[in-house]
């Protein structure tokens, strides 16, 4: 049977239809579905199993930002080709583009923390983890010291070969990649140890539908960490960098970013801590929501005025009674899911 071209790290894997989760043949270009007549593409080594498109730009858009980067990804550093990739965006603000940057560039400190996080309370590594909206790497570049097969996988195809870059510049293999949604896994039930989802839990379509997916590809004992932004957080928002945006019904959010920064809030959807609690038990047992923080590589980073408000913020977490009023205004959440429902 002919196999398409596929990363290295990406041969390991075995797929399934996303749509009805039946077994996949192959030709030397895709992969087949023949109970439900679909074909998945495979892009420069990594297999699109898409059933509808980011957000942001639709599947023929993104292929032509894909090329952009492909074209570019062999001669540019990270940095460099994260900068000549936004060059080519005609929506969004260059401030807004240059935070961007410089958040991916910084990402992996993040990462660390996380992957500190998700790991703390168990006694082995995983073997299998999956990074679910990837984005440009930061997690995985973390993982991969660690996990012997850590895979990560995002709608947008333009930012897994946009991550590609990150190990190159460490002289390390890439790991698997794979393009899809959080909604419909190509991958059979009970794949993985663990699970990580970080800043891409606001831009899904159907909140409900990932997480069953989640249940669904996670073992029996494993652990989901879920990082996501608290719709009536205190501080700014990062994806506008504006004050006070998710105290704004959803109309008014999307007008008052685009008048302030001239940039679309339309596809991201903030969410209050119930709902995110809510949210989480359709899918799991267990749901145990912190006040997430940074790490010490992060904090060392930031402004002065900003590194005495999370003095403050650290101080008061330890208070119980403050605790549960900080989850409310807290900036961002992290979210720990294990004992997946019999769905």
């Amino acid at each position: 049977m002919a196999k398409p071209f596929l990363l290295p790290s990406n041969e390991k894997l075995e797929f399934i239809c996303p749509a009805c989760k039946g077994e996949l043949s192959t030709s030397s270009i895709d992969y087949q579905c023949f109970s439900c007549c679909l074909n998945f593409p495979v892009i420069d080594g990594i297999p699109d199993f898409r059933l509808f498109p980011d957000p942001y730009l639709n599947i023929s858009e993104d292929t032509e930002r894909t090329k952009i980067v492909l074209n570019k990804l062999n001669q540019l550093s990270l940095k460099d080709l994260l900068i000549y990739y936004w060059s080519h965006s005609d929506v969004t603000p260059p401030l807004l583009r240059d935070k961007f940057v410089a958040n991916a560039l910084n990402g992996e400190a993040r990462g660390q923390r996380l992957f500190d996080l998700l790991t703390k309370n168990s006694t082995d590594i995983p073997k299998r983890l999956i990074d679910v909206g990837c984005g440009t790497g930061n997690f995985l570049a973390v993982a991969a010291n660690y996990v012997q097969q850590p895979i990560g996988i995002d709608i947008a195809m333009r930012w897994l070969h946009l991550s590609r870059r990150r190990f190159m510049d460490k002289g390390l293999e890439v790991p698997a990649l794979v393009c899809c949604c959080a909604e419909h896994l190509p991958f059979k039930t009970e794949s993985f140890d663990m699970a990580v989802m970080a800043s891409t839990f606001e831009f899904l379509r159907d909140e409900e539908l990932a997480l069953k997916e989640l249940n669904r590809v996670i073992n029996i004992k494993g652990t989901v960490l879920i990082n996501t932004v608290n719709r009536f957080s205190l501080a700014k928002n990062p994806y506008a960098h504006l004050w006070g945006v998710g105290f704004l019904p959803k109309p008014w959010q999307i007008k008052y970013v685009r008048k302030r920064q001239n940039a679309s809030f339309e596809n991201i959807s903030l969410h209050s801590y119930q709902q995110v609690r809510e949210l989480s038990l359709s899918a799991f047992n267990q749901v145990n929501i912190e006040l997430a923080d940074v790490n010490e590589q992060t904090l060392s980073r930031l402004p002065t005025r900003t590194k005495y408000l999370i003095y403050l913020y650290r101080t008061l977490k330890k208070m119980p009674f403050m605790t549960i009023l900080l989850k409310q205004i807290t900036p961002e959440w992290d979210i720990r899911l294990t004992s997946p429902k019999q769905l």
